[in-house]
């Protein structure tokens, strides 16, 4: 299903303002077009569910061209059988200048609402990036995925944000948002943001 893009549009403005970059081991400047270095013209960010085609977990709810330039933004989705993952819904984001190129910077993916995080890969494999998953607000679901970068691992995913979304137990609606955060705190205080939603119902 589509919805229109829901996307925070920066124009003009420098890095400070958006708190990117501030920390060295969070900067990116020089790595194909990464947020470090002063002022950029206008960077989007564009959160998508992957159909995931050709895997055990395909999704024939969501469009087969989903992509960060073409994002289905809904899905409606079985509940995983208890205690498995096995449907569970691939969230891909990216961060795009103005002729569409992806940059990199820190960003974190924050799930509301049923349903958790269930993965949240480090961006390149045992290097100096790095991830982390936590549950913010002590329910025993994991809801926030932070990733200092964008994929590099020389494999098929590389310059998007990748995580998984599952729910094994209560049907209803998950609201997952993905930003830039370079404070790693969230996207409740971000500007570049964009969003995708779920419906976990007990049958397809």
């Amino acid at each position: 299903m589509r919805l229109a893009i829901r996307t925070a549009v920066i124009a003009t403005m420098g890095v400070a303002a958006l708190g990117l970059g501030t920390s060295p081991s969070l900067a990116h400047g020089g790595d194909g077009g990464g947020y470090g270095g002063g002022g950029y013209g206008g960077v989007r960010a564009a959160s998508y569910i992957n159909p995931d085609n050709g895997m055990p977990t395909e999704n024939p709810d969501v469009e087969d061209n989903s992509s960060c330039a073409r994002p289905d933004q809904e899905d409606r989705q079985q509940l995983s059988d208890r205690g498995a993952t096995n449907r569970n819904v691939h969230n891909d984001a990216c961060f795009l200048g103005r002729k569409g190129e992806k940059k990199n910077g820190p960003a974190s993916f924050q799930s509301s609402g049923v349903g958790h995080i269930s993965a949240c890969p480090d961006p390149d494999a045992g290097g100096r990036e790095y991830s982390k998953l936590s549950d913010t607000d002590g329910d025993g679901r994991m809801d926030l995925c932070f990733q200092s970068s964008y994929q590099r691992t020389g494999k098929a995913g590389d310059l998007e944000f990748h995580a998984r979304l599952n729910n094994d137990s209560k049907p209803g609606t998950q609201y997952v948002v993905w930003c830039a955060d370079a404070d790693r705190d969230g996207c409740r205080d971000e500007r570049v943001k964009d969003d995708i939603r779920i419906e976990w119902t007990k049958k397809g």
